[in-house]
């Protein structure tokens, strides 16, 4: 394997040698030391089969970095993460800062490509959004860089670190006690498959719904399903062969797919079940009936998380900040009290 072409990258060295990028990157920016003699002439020597000339360019912007930053989020798909997108560039642009977008569509292989660039690339910072590539890019990112990072909505992560997120408790806690009030007990709720902290949040919120109204919880009643519309439909199949008379989705993209299952099936909304979403999304105008749902301040999430990480990027010393931000219940058409 002699002489690459000039597409060699740093993580063809890194699958050469067999170790991750992150330890290739220190090795190669004289930051090694902690790495045995062995694995250093290793790297060198696979530097120089492979014919491996780092992007000097990129590296001489480590440290002096451009008026960039990242947003990772786990689909641009999903119209809530396309949104987040939207309000992170309408308060970072006006402030000489361009967001650049990383979405990991469910391919772990772009977490790597991913780290690569923020190892070598041009960001000031990050908003990280995606559950288990968050916690990735901070755990192999803290070793080796000093890029500041905030944290929100699905970046399934505790502790000390930068956060704008939502007060999902209260978020999952209105939702049921709306549909509890109008004397609904029997309901249904679909959540995806593998709950990331906020969602366990606002799934506990709901329990505690049930908790505070002094009814048990309809645990058969919860469905997992697909992130998305489809998941909606699919959820939709098995609910109407249950005595379930109203639906909360996880979110309004799922709740979408419940409007089009239930149509399938001939049910009507709000008459033969109530559906709740979650987000507020713009499709949500839309839908007939107008759904119910909760809505996010997403323009306060991007403006808060921009002014979080550009505190970050001027002062890397400053403390954590957590910020915790309220959500609203949009009552409209989709829920009606149950008749008995």
């Amino acid at each position: 394997m002699n002489g690459a072409s000039k597409s060699t990258t740093i993580r063809d060295v890194a699958q050469y040698v067999g170790i991750s990028v992150t330890a290739v990157s220190q090795i190669l920016n004289g930051k090694g030391d902690r790495f045995s003699d062995e694995t250093i002439r290793k790297v060198q020597e696979a530097q120089r089969v492979l014919n491996y000339h780092p992007n000097f360019y990129a590296r001489g912007l480590v440290g002096q970095r451009s008026n960039s930053i990242g947003i990772v989020i786990p689909n641009i798909m999903n119209p809530f993460f396309a949104s987040l997108v939207l309000s992170v560039e309408n308060a970072a642009i006006p402030k000489g800062i361009f967001p650049q977008v990383f979405s990991v569509n469910g391919f772990h292989e772009n977490i790597d490509y991913f780290i690569e660039q923020f190892i070598s690339g041009t960001q000031k910072g990050l908003i990280l959004a995606a559950p288990g590539a968050s916690q990735e890019i901070v755990d192999k990112l803290a070793i080796s860089n000093s890029l500041p990072m905030v944290l929100t909505d699905q970046a399934d992560l505790s502790g000390n670190y930068d956060m704008v997120l939502i007060d999902e408790l209260k978020a999952g806690e209105l939702i049921a006690s709306h549909l509890l009030d109008l004397g609904h007990t029997r309901i249904a709720i679909v959540l995806p498959f593998g709950l990331t902290l906020n969602l366990k949040h606002r799934f506990d919120g709901y329990k505690l719904a049930f908790k505070l109204h002094h009814v048990a919880v309809p645990l058969d009643l919860v469905f997992q399903s697909n992130f998305d519309p489809s998941g909606g439909v699919d959820a939709v199949e098995r609910i109407v062969e249950t005595d379930a008379t109203a639906i909360i989705a996880i979110n309004d993209d799922v709740a979408i797919g419940i409007y089009r299952g239930l149509s399938a099936h001939h049910k009507s909304i709000p008459d033969d079940y109530s559906v709740v979403g979650f987000d507020n999304i713009n499709l949500t105008n839309y839908l007939t009936p107008r759904l119910t749902t909760v809505e996010q301040p997403i323009d306060k999430i991007g403006e808060q998380a921009v002014q979080m990480l550009v505190g970050k990027m001027t002062d890397p010393t400053a403390e954590h900040q957590s910020v915790i931000l309220d959500v609203k219940l949009k009552i409209r058409d989709s829920t009606k009290k149950l008749e008995m």
